[in-house]
């Protein structure tokens, strides 16, 4: 049962002092203490404002302790489980790691699919190129004129995809730098794009509120999904099991367009589904209070649907049946920039979690994406950045590589917290 007309569940939201993963250090290196402040809120609550002791045992192992309304638990070094007695004894993960790097003005980000490599567009046009591991650039891929909103590593993670403010769409050799493709036909900028399979068709959006569907290998448009009234935000891609009949001729340049659906999130406040190889839409839905739809992810393993809005709310609907929301919740007002689905599972082992980037550079990750009581599963901190934030998942998960607005290039380690760095 869906709960369409039910306000968003409160949850929780637990912030740490920046630099605390430093007084972490600091004592581990000199075998003392430290301590750092610990906050918690909840909308209709009053707010928590703890402290947090970290002196070390054993062999250079940190114990975390808690005061002033907050009860702590290690779980490595650098992440620490909080419980909250003034919130029902709430308790969340919070993990910890990161160093800003010297890239500035960063819009977007992805990471190779064995996770070795990452990719950076930013506001200066320039694509970069880097190790993961130590967050080193090796190249810098310049030909965008204006900001670079989208970029995305094929499934090869050979070659890159990318899209920006001068309403281009360009192909990158992750060997040599060289841009071979370049794709004209947008009329405004560029915001998203998703690969279909390989990569010989991929699909766009735009300002201008389209979506399109390309071959890559000449560069030429195949068609246009989705003519709509505002501009389109971002999209997902991903199979789904009843796709509708279609009405069009076989176009022979299509590869792997067959029984796949594209989930379009638009600022006029809808979410669009459109099967690809039919070229029409299969539903549309509005977003709560009907605000802008700024990110959208999609598993069709899971047959779900998540959604943020430019106002904190992320719903998540099953795709089998769309006209009703599973959950719904908001942890503050800052707009949702990026969503992801995580493999991790509830205790049943039926729904993912949901790792939910904000405007405000906040990024947690919930329990249960598509439970009606979604809680708060997990806050990843230890920075003091600004802006936007984007986060993919190496390899697969359980590691999480992030970035923010301002230079930050974050990498959660699967280790459970082991503290990873770029410099």
């Amino acid at each position: 049962m869906g709960i369409e007309g039910n306000s968003p569940t409160t949850l929780v939201q637990v912030t740490v002092q920046a630099d605390w993963t430093d007084v972490v250090a600091e004592a581990l290196r000199l075998n003392s203490t430290g301590s750092f402040w610990v906050s918690c809120y909840k909308r209709g609550s009053p707010s928590v404002h703890g402290a947090a002791k970290v002196s070390v045992v054993g062999d250079k192992q940190a114990q975390f302790s808690g005061r002033d309304g907050i009860v702590l638990e290690a779980i490595s070094n650098y992440s620490f489980k909080v419980q909250i007695p003034e919130y029902d004894n709430i308790e969340v993960e919070v993990y910890g790691t990161g160093r800003k790097t010297s890239i500035a003005k960063i819009a977007c980000m992805d990471v190779s699919p064995e996770g070795a490599l990452f990719v950076t567009g930013s506001e200066d046009g320039i694509l970069r190129l880097g190790e993961s591991a130590t967050g080193r650039v090796t190249k810098e891929l310049k030909g965008h004129v204006q900001y670079v909103n989208t970029c995305k590593f094929f499934p090869s993670g050979q070659v890159i995809l990318s899209g920006g403010g001068d309403f281009l769409l360009k192909v990158w050799s992750v060997l040599d730098g060289s841009c071979p493709v370049t794709m004209k036909g947008h009329v405004k900028a560029v915001t998203d794009t998703a690969i279909i399979d390989r990569g010989r068709n991929i699909l766009s959006s735009s300002s201008d509120g389209t979506v399109k569907l390309w071959e890559v290998a000449s560069g030429a448009t195949i068609r246009t999904l989705m003519h709509g009234n505002d501009k389109v935000n971002a999209i997902a891609v991903d199979t789904w099991a009843t796709p509708l009949e279609s009405k069009i001729p076989v176009d022979t340049r299509e590869i792997g367009t067959e029984g796949k659906l594209v989930i379009a999130a638009s600022n006029d406040g809808h979410i669009y589904g459109l099967d690809v190889r039919a070229s029409e839409e299969a539903f549309q839905k509005r977003s709560f209070n009907q605000a802008p739809v700024r990110s959208c992810a999609y598993s069709a393993q899971h047959s779900l649907v998540a959604t943020g809005t430019s106002e904190g709310v992320v719903e998540v609907f099953d795709i089998r049946k769309f006209d009703q929301v599973l959950s719904r919740h908001q942890r503050g007002t800052a707009g949702v920039s990026s969503l992801l689905f995580s493999e991790a599972k509830d205790a049943a082992g039926e729904t993912p979690h949901l790792i939910v980037g904000c405007d405000d550079s906040g990024l947690y990750e919930t329990k249960a994406a598509g439970d009606p009581a979604i809680q708060l599963r997990r806050e990843y901190v230890g920075f003091d950045l600004d802006g936007p934030c984007h986060a993919r998942l190496v390899a697969g998960g359980p590691a999480l590589t992030a970035i923010t607005k301002d230079g930050g290039l974050l990498r959660y380690s699967g280790n459970l917290g082991a503290r990873e760095t770029t410099a």
